[in-house]
């Protein structure tokens, strides 16, 4: 697992050999995130959630991105990974989505962009409550399966959707 492109481009990136449940987003799959989203990274505010390694996020700040948040249950292998790159713009939270979203909503801390990729499993719950914390105007990116995929909240239209194999990604609004 790598950073694609920007500033820490190649950069290697620690992934836990013993954490099964994790499933690193290809970089065919990031690179076309990233491709779509284009130069609204540039300054953006972005948020990392189910963030896994913090792959993402980091490929953000690499980009261009003013600031990445990254949350999840388990951030060891995030901190290990920011640190690595020496990445100084970058906040790391351990808690549970529901909580923390709850948080930085009472907070108003606000996004321009959220990445979200709960397990597939999982569901889409924390969708609805990412519309909270996203700026108008802002994107809000679902990865899940391509194949029985949960459905959404009736509230959340899909803007546009892409598939990479077994991936879907969702560009969401309300």
């Amino acid at each position: 697992m790598r950073i694609i492109a920007g500033k820490y481009r190649h950069r290697i990136l620690d992934f836990p050999a013993d954490r099964l449940e994790l499933r690193p987003t290809k970089d065919m799959v990031k690179e076309a995130v990233f491709s779509i989203i284009g130069a609204r990274i540039t300054g953006a505010k972005f948020l990392d959630l189910y963030a896994g390694t913090g792959s993402i996020g980091l490929e953000a700040v690499s980009r261009g991105a003013r600031e990445a948040v990254f949350i999840d249950q388990d951030t060891r292998y995030i901190a290990a990974n920011v640190q690595k790159l020496g990445c100084a713009n970058t906040r790391v939270y351990r808690n549970k989505t529901a909580r923390a979203l709850a948080i930085l909503a009472a907070k108003k801390e606000l996004f321009e962009i959220i990445y979200l990729d709960p397990p597939y499993a999982g569901g889409l719950f924390a969708v609805l409550a990412c519309f909270a914390i996203l700026v108008p105007g802002g994107l809000l990116i679902a990865e899940t399966a391509s194949k029985g995929a949960p459905p959404l909240p009736p509230a959340v239209k899909i803007a546009d959707e892409r598939r990479y194999g077994s991936t879907k990604i969702l560009f969401l609004e309300r």
